[in-house]
């Protein structure tokens, strides 16, 4: 758009004694917005806006009419947290007291790092104070004065799902950073944690500087809540119901208390029971709702004491009515789930195991009652089910980390071992994904034998020039220690200089500290790893034309090094000394090819 003046269009006047200013004030407050607005989008950039309350990637909440009394005492914690968590969340927001939200659930927002900047940029959006000063702050970085409490500021943090942040250690430091924070009086707010009760949270909270500061309100798995359940069971079937012609009558209810039975005082368990009777795929709601009370029949005949074993029960329902012909892909997309960097948009997910959309989606419709796809994330309705699927006392046959899990190990194998020319985002997304998923499962006398005859050099000539994001050491460290010597061999005490020779294409410009070879002979490949951002190079030996020759001018000592590291990846054999003649006065040869 063009830019408009004062006297724009005008004509016929006359201006008398006009005096002209440039007002370098106004340019100065301009310049001022731009670096605060810079400020704030660099914030914005580093927080994950899908964990805020209200984003649309949070369909649970409580029923209405149920869990209040949590709701209005200080919050939730323990079953049914992440629904409790939400409604708490948009109760406090309707007060106006809600000042951030953190939900870690359900779709692996697990990056501890963008916690507190997500915090900080929706409490932003609420304080203009505290935002004008964060913006500069982050763009001068001079010390941060907080704005004076103020009684109406909204002052409740909720943090849901703790115990899914990426490590144990990083859930302990944002505990302790918080206490801090209340301890010196240096922030205003009321924070709430959601979470698992694992045993370094328990240590962490029952801390003497944690409790001081804390106070507890768990949620144990009890019957005192059958009538909350029931209500819901009875509203939400009444729906199923009127949307397929159903009679008032049903479902009946003497059903509705079976269900309740089953439940167990587990809310998770209804909700399953909703979307699973529910299911468009079926045959319809009353079938469904048959396939469900069965389950009463089967526990009766089980004597387990495992407190999940009527959700076991179901999830096994769930699986065994999957079409034998899909079981596998559902499986395996299950275990996809669980690897990182793949796990983060459904296409990698579909490209990791070469499935087309309409596949991917075919498959995950199956099991449409404990999982749903949405904006490019598989997110699953309740943490218990993968619980579920990667214990093989508890899914037996169907477990993803077994039989399952090594098909695809040795699927992904046959792969990577056909000749692959061009580099694609696909390739890109199967390597990284197989080195992570073999440093997760199992390794049978089968998986170790073809491992050692892998073709390294195969997979490695369309990764040239390319950094992955990749924990390599993890893999390493998963293959037993009696058969590690004859995949992989550390380079780590060679000379850091001698990889900044030409042949190997070492990456001397950036941050690398550790090498590896992978794998023998013609077969083997060099993987130089930056430990700093976990990510690696894979770099074909036979990539570029192996000379034989050190220039001259290098160092006798790096010579002999470099001599030595060829020697190890079979570039270069020493040639035997040979018998000098009795007529030759000349010394005898050394082993250097020089």
């Amino acid at each position: 758009m063009a830019e408009s003046h004062i006297l724009q269009n005008a004509h016929d006047f006359v201006v008398s004694n006009p005096q002209f200013m440039n007002n370098p004030q106004i340019t100065h407050i301009h310049e001022h917005e731009k670096q605060a607005n810079e400020g704030l989008k660099i914030l914005l950039e580093a927080s994950i806006p899908a964990a805020a309350y209200d984003s649309s990637e949070h369909p649970l909440h409580c029923h209405p009419g149920t869990r209040y009394r949590y709701i209005d005492q200080i919050g939730p914690a323990g079953v049914g947290k992440s629904a409790i968590a939400q409604s708490c969340a948009e109760e406090f927001a309707a007060q106006n007291k809600l000042a951030a939200a953190f939900f870690s659930r359900p779709n692996q927002r697990d990056n501890p790092q963008r916690l507190f900047t997500s915090i900080s940029y929706q409490w932003a959006s609420k304080c203009k104070p505290y935002a004008e000063i964060l913006k500069l702050s982050i763009h001068d970085d001079p010390t941060i004065n907080l704005p004076p409490k103020e009684k109406k500021l909204p002052r409740v943090i909720i943090i849901d799902g703790l115990d899914e942040c990426a490590s144990e250690t990083a859930q302990q430091a944002i505990i302790e950073i918080i206490t801090l924070s209340i301890r010196d009086d240096t922030t205003p707010f009321i924070w709430i944690f959601c979470s698992r009760l694992e045993p370094h949270l328990i240590a962490t909270f029952s801390s003497p500087e944690v409790s001081a500061v804390t106070h507890e309100e768990e949620l144990t798995v009890s019957r005192e809540i059958d009538n909350e359940i029931a209500k819901y069971l009875t509203d939400e079937l009444a729906k199923l119901g009127k949307e397929h012609n159903l009679p008032p009558s049903w479902p009946r209810e003497r059903d509705i208390g079976t269900i309740v039975d089953l439940s167990s005082g587990l809310f998770i368990y209804a909700s399953t029971v909703v979307r699973f009777i529910g299911d468009r795929n079926s045959f319809g709601p009353e079938e469904q709702l048959q396939a469900v009370l069965s389950l009463a029949m089967a526990i009766a005949k089980d004597h387990s004491e495992h407190p999940l074993s009527e959700l076991d029960l179901f999830y096994l329902l769930i699986i065994r009515r999957v079409p034998a012909k899909v079981l596998q892909a559902v499986q395996w997309i299950l275990l996809a789930t669980t690897i990182p960097y793949v796990r983060e948009q459904t296409h990698r997910i579909s490209q990791f195991l070469n499935l087309s959309s309409s596949q991917f989606h075919a498959a995950c419709r199956t099991i449409h009652s404990v999982m749903k796809i949405e904006e490019s994330n598989v997110v699953f309705y309740h943490a218990s089910f993968m619980d579920f699927m990667e214990n093989p006392q508890r899914s037996k046959q169907f477990c993803i980390r077994s039989e399952s899990g090594f098909a695809l190990r040795e699927d992904l194998t046959q792969r990577l071992q056909v000749e692959h020319t061009l580099y694609s985002d696909a390739y890109n997304t199967v390597v990284i994904g197989y080195f992570s998923l073999c440093s997760t499962l199992l390794w049978d006398a089968n998986a170790l034998v073809t491992f050692s005859r892998f073709n390294f050099q195969t997979m490695a000539s369309p990764l040239a020039d390319l950094w992955l994001p990749l924990e390599i050491d993890k893999f390493f460290k998963s293959i037993p220690e009696d058969h590690r010597s004859k995949i992989v061999e550390s380079c780590r005490h060679v000379n850091k200089g001698v990889y900044q020779w030409d042949i190997m294409a070492a990456p001397y410009s950036a941050n690398w500290d550790r090498s590896y070879i992978l794998g023998h002979g013609r077969d083997k490949c060099i993987c130089w790893c930056d430990t700093s951002d976990d990510t690696v190079k894979f770099v074909n030996c036979l990539q570029r034309p192996a000379s034989k020759r050190v220039a001259a001018t290098e160092s006798p000592s790096t010579r002999k090094a470099i001599y030595t590291f060829m020697q190890r990846i079979k570039l270069w054999k020493p040639r035997p000394p040979r018998e000098p003649s009795p007529s030759s006065s000349a010394a005898p040869l050394t082993d250097s090819p020089l």
